[in-house]
């Protein structure tokens, strides 16, 4: 039987904005100017994670920042809860002072 070649994990271009923390349209720049490799899929671009940690890394920054030690790419850190942050008075009365 014969082996099959081990294949690269790719990511897409919102998880890798999310990493890098930049828009999607920056990604998609960065792989048309050739600073990030990317494949291009008709109009869907993937990005081999072996090539964000080699740009991270050709930009002086280290790749283990972005994971978790869990294996799985870091995205970036979820929004606060929306609204202002709760008063004293707000905390007492529950209720929103505005």
């Amino acid at each position: 039987m014969k082996k099959l070649p081990e294949f690269v994990d790719f990511l897409s271009v919102a998880a890798v904005a999310a990493i890098l923390g930049v828009s999607r349209p920056s990604v998609h720049a960065l792989v048309r100017r050739g600073e990030l490799p990317g494949i291009w899929v008709g109009q869907i671009v993937r990005i081999p994670a072996t090539g964000l940690e080699t740009f991270l890394i050709d930009r002086g920054l280290e790749p283990s920042a972005i994971y978790r030690g869990t294996g799985q790419t870091a995205t970036a850190s979820p929004s606060p809860v929306a609204g202002p942050a709760p008063t004293a008075e707000r905390q007492a009365t529950g209720a929103i002072v505005r």
